[in-house]
């Protein structure tokens, strides 16, 4: 547990200037709270207002600094409803602090509505940059260095996430994905089917005591759960490797790039015959979009990008008519 005064000692920490009438939005420790930086005590202490995800969870921050603010909730759907008292907070020239409860807020966490209608208010709004789950694993996974897509939590139906994540999969970068604990068994069971192979960093209560990150492929994290009592409680991060390796060199990766940008011409000889007459039978009757989910799945085939495809098809299908 850390130890904090109510106000940050000057001689140790330069003292930040914030703007009166501003929105502070607030990077909290995703376990340990020694992670909470100098920058952000100083925010949520100068924060007259704190509009928190959940204050219960938020009042172990509190207890730690030595504070004890006025709070709001944004918890799920009342977000909306905390609006008022924001912007009339900020009206009166105060300032107010934007906390979740564990991470940086509108991050798979509430708060955008927020930030989107301070700003639209015309209010100064300022981040206080901090922990971050996915980053923290990204860091200690020793994936090569690439895109990273950042989705959060899947669908709760299974078929939807199901589909999500298999849409997902065909993306030429890494995934990162946040699951609950009641979660886990079946997103395991999901990744295990839909990409076996696939190599897999699994960050489970990270910075917390009991934090475990483990590197192997898809098809292991299904035993891997069952190998320990009690290992699915907790929160977990994934991150799952892109099966598109970088080149070797930096010439080679420009060439990748400039060839990425080009697709759209070279699209057709990049095609077995099958997949494309498959994929305009597909277009008679749906779009683009689900004529490509489709063919992904009836073909197995996630290496093509079917969607680049489906709109060049609809494209060159649409050119005559238009002229």
């Amino acid at each position: 547990m850390i130890t904090l005064s109510h106000e940050p000692d000057p001689e140790s920490h330069k003292l930040q200037h914030f703007p009166d009438a501003c929105l502070l939005v607030v990077a909290s420790p995703i376990g340990n709270l020694s992670d909470l930086s100098p920058r952000a005590v100083q925010a949520l202490c100068h924060a007259s207002l704190i509009a928190c995800e959940d204050a219960r969870v938020s009042r172990k921050l509190f207890d730690a600094l030595g504070i004890r603010p006025d709070t709001v909730s944004i918890e799920q759907h009342r977000e909306t409803q905390a609006l008022p008292k924001i912007l009339a907070h900020l009206t009166a020239g105060k300032r107010c602090a934007l906390l979740s409860d564990a991470g940086t807020p509108a991050i798979s966490d509430p708060g955008f509505r927020v930030v989107a209608a301070v700003r639209e208010a015309g209010f100064v709004v300022l981040p206080i940059p901090g922990p971050s789950a996915f980053v923290a694993l990204a860091s200690v996974s020793g994936f090569h260095a690439g895109p990273i897509w950042f989705e959060g939590f899947l669908p709760q139906r299974e078929q939807a996430a199901a589909l999500r994540l298999s849409a997902l999969l065909a993306l030429r970068a890494h995934l990162a994905i946040y699951e609950a604990p009641h979660r886990i068994t079946k997103t395991a069971k999901l990744l295990a089917k839909l990409a076996p192979s696939r190599k897999l960093c699994v960050g489970r209560e990270l910075t917390k005591r009991f934090e475990e990150s483990v590197v192997f492929t898809a098809q292991d994290l299904p035993k891997w759960l069952e190998s320990t009592s009690h290992r699915e409680r907790g929160e977990f991060s994934l991150l799952i490797a892109s099966d598109h390796k970088p080149s070797s060199s930096s010439e080679d990766s420009q060439v990748d790039r400039d060839d990425e940008v080009q697709a759209p011409t070279k699209t057709e000889a990049c095609y077995n015959i099958e997949g494309r007459a498959l994929l305009e039978a597909l277009l008679t009757a749906t779009a683009p979009a689900q004529a490509a989910r489709l063919a992904q799945r009836l073909t197995k085939d996630r290496k093509t990008d079917w969607y680049q495809m489906a709109v060049t098809l609809r494209a060159n299908r649409e050119e005559p008519a238009q002229k």
